[in-house]
């Protein structure tokens, strides 16, 4: 569909008037104008409010059509990812039991490499290393409440407990 000159230039007005990001993000929603036009009104528009690039997308990340909009087809996106860095040795187990040895260089490794690098190392899956994470998180989250000190070999020998029983401690000792 074919803008006028006239409903482009009023379109423009509309979106230039804008107060706020918040209020940007709205009637840039509701505005027909096409994306390139509203990219370079947008940068007219930061230069003219002295907002930054940063407000304009805080903005978006909190207004509901934009949130619904960037879900859709997360569970694909995240699928896809799974199954791209999925490192496990066809046929091979379902589940991969760790060794006490492998905890310990995982938790050295774990601030140096990203999930894919660890996956790949270990020959595991993406949700098998975010499993381990989460389970020394909630590790170091029970010492702290207990005010003991955090070392390698009580946080390695303390998450080979199973998650539920480590949620469930970490949910008592919190109360």
């Amino acid at each position: 569909m074919k803008l006028s000159l006239a409903k482009i230039n009023s379109e423009r007005t509309k979106l230039l008037s804008a107060k706020t990001p918040e209020q940007y993000i709205t009637l840039s929603i509701n505005s027909k104008l096409p994306p390139g036009k509203k990219a370079t009104i947008t940068s007219e528009w930061l230069a003219k409010t002295n907002f930054t690039y940063e407000d304009i997308s805080h903005a978006r990340n909190r207004d509901p059509y934009w949130r619904k909009k960037k879900s859709l087809g997360s569970k694909q996106r995240n699928l896809k990812r799974i199954n791209q860095f999925n490192f496990k040795k066809p046929g091979a187990t379902a589940k991969k039991t760790w060794s006490i040895e492998e905890m310990e260089e995982v938790f050295d490794l774990d601030k140096k490499l990203v999930d894919r690098d660890l996956a790949k190392k270990f020959k595991t899956s993406l949700p098998a290393i975010n499993h381990i994470r989460r389970k020394f998180k909630m590790v170091k989250e029970i010492f702290e409440i207990k005010k003991q000190k955090i070392n390698k070999s009580k946080v390695v020998a303390y998450s080979m407990k199973s998650e539920k029983l480590l949620r469930e401690e970490l949910v008592s000792i919190s109360k």
